[in-house]
């Protein structure tokens, strides 16, 4: 991933607007790289939650070759629900505007249109799958305690590392306003005339 610092004289506007792109697809961190990383987090998730939920009940124990199966499933149809909350949220928050997705350098990545959302509402919008989809399958492991739940909310988790990632990066440079482009990810630290009436 690449932090770029542009002006918007770049775009043709008449004030100065300082900003940064991030492009998750070419950068300093490449994709591998962050695979990697969410491996580790992953396993460290896995560890963590089989260590808390003997805690306070019987988990329910699988073979490997299940848990690795039903985790890798589950986390596929997380996948497409994890989507569609970013999707659902983006909807409301932007007032009617629509996400769509696209498949780049082994990343799936959306995309919108000209919208801005501000700090608040990129952030909602980015953890709402976590928060969400990982509340759902605590309430179902509190009735069935199947190794393989534990499996699937922990890859789940080790995914959501972009999506913190990006967040993390926002509220640590004091970013107040977001563009999810074709191009990229931009982060403005100022609202200017160019986008005064699509971000309120």
């Amino acid at each position: 991933m690449e932090l770029k610092l542009y002006t918007i004289d770049d775009f043709n506007a008449q004030e100065v607007e300082v900003m940064h792109k991030i492009d998750l697809t070419n950068g300093i961190l490449k994709p591998y790289r962050f695979v990697c990383l969410q491996l580790v987090v992953i396993m460290f998730m896995i560890l963590l939650t089989y260590k808390w939920a003997f805690t306070f009940t019987q988990v329910i124990e699988q073979s490997i070759l299940i848990n690795v199966t039903f985790g890798i499933i589950g986390f596929l149809v997380m996948l497409i629900v994890h989507k569609l909350i970013h999707k659902m949220m983006y909807f409301i928050l932007s007032k009617g505007d629509r996400i769509h997705f696209d498949y780049k350098k082994g990343l799936l990545v959306s995309q919108t249109s000209d919208k801005y959302l501000n700090i608040y509402q990129f952030t909602i919008t980015m953890i709402a799958p976590l928060i969400i989809i990982t509340t759902v399958l605590l309430i179902i492991f509190n009735f069935y305690a199947y190794s393989s739940i534990i499996f699937i909310s922990s890859i789940h988790i080790g995914y959501c590392l972009i999506d913190l990632y990006l967040v993390g990066t926002a509220w640590s440079n004091r970013f107040k306003y977001i563009q999810n482009t074709n191009d990229g990810l931009y982060m403005y630290y100022n609202r200017s005339y160019y986008f005064n009436n699509q971000c309120k």
